[in-house]
């Protein structure tokens, strides 16, 4: 796969692993994440072979970390849908009793009412899991490297096939956490690309992650 940003070199993402956009330019950082937003047609993506890629089926800019509010919630969806893909039969047979249950016995207290009142059943286990607000447990993941990982967990266990990009995680992560986060990427066999505002001397570029660097007068070195 080929990124290309307005008239700089292109950045081919050929296999797994972290990928470092490392820029000091304000202009080309705000270019970048409004680019991946697709707020801007600041960036191009490409197959190999020069077919385009529409960004936003191919990237999923995720953000800052800790800054952008709950960026669990929007996999949600996702989360549910592979839940109740992958239920065996026996539970999901024991969760729409329980909730036949439920029904004849709200059935049976709105009979006491003078009010025509009904309630509508539907057998939708995804409506139901919204209904009693499934979600991830928030203590687990108070801290960046945490909710870094549950994102990449998530992108596996669901099967997504789109590359997350996040801002400012050099901000978070120790040398140890950054390497730690290289390894895992690699490992689970999918592409992380990690938008930074910094200098050449960034803090550590871990093994086998790919670095690009814009400098402050647009200048690539890479």
């Amino acid at each position: 796969m080929i990124l290309s940003y307005l008239t700089h070199k292109k950045w081919q993402f050929n296999s797994a692993g972290m990928k470092i956009l490392a820029i000091k330019s304000p202009i080309a950082y705000r270019d970048l994440v409004q680019g991946f937003q697709s707020k801007k047609q600041t960036i191009i993506c490409s197959s190999d072979e020069y077919e385009t890629l529409d960004i936003n089926k191919v990237f999923d800019f995720v953000g800052d970390p800790l800054l952008s509010g709950d960026i669990m919630t929007k996999y949600m969806c996702h989360i549910i849908k592979s839940y109740v893909t992958n239920l065996d039969e026996k539970n999901r047979n024991k969760i729409l009793t329980a909730f036949h249950n439920l029904e004849s016995t709200l059935q049976d207290s709105l009979l006491l009412e003078d009010l025509p009142l009904e309630i509508n059943f539907d057998e939708d286990l995804k409506k139901l899991l919204k209904m009693v607000g499934l979600h991830l447990d928030h203590k687990m993941l108070l801290e960046p490297y945490d909710i870094i990982e549950m994102v990449l967990k998530v992108l596996e266990i669901c099967n997504l096939k789109t590359i997350p990009v996040m801002c400012n995680v050099a901000n978070y992560l120790d040398s140890q956490q950054l390497n730690e986060l290289s390894k895992l990427v690699r490992q689970m066999n999918l592409i992380l690309v990690l938008i930074e505002f910094t200098d050449s001397n960034f803090k550590f570029i871990p093994e086998n992650a790919q670095f690009y660097y814009i400098d402050e007068d647009l200048v690539d070195w890479y």
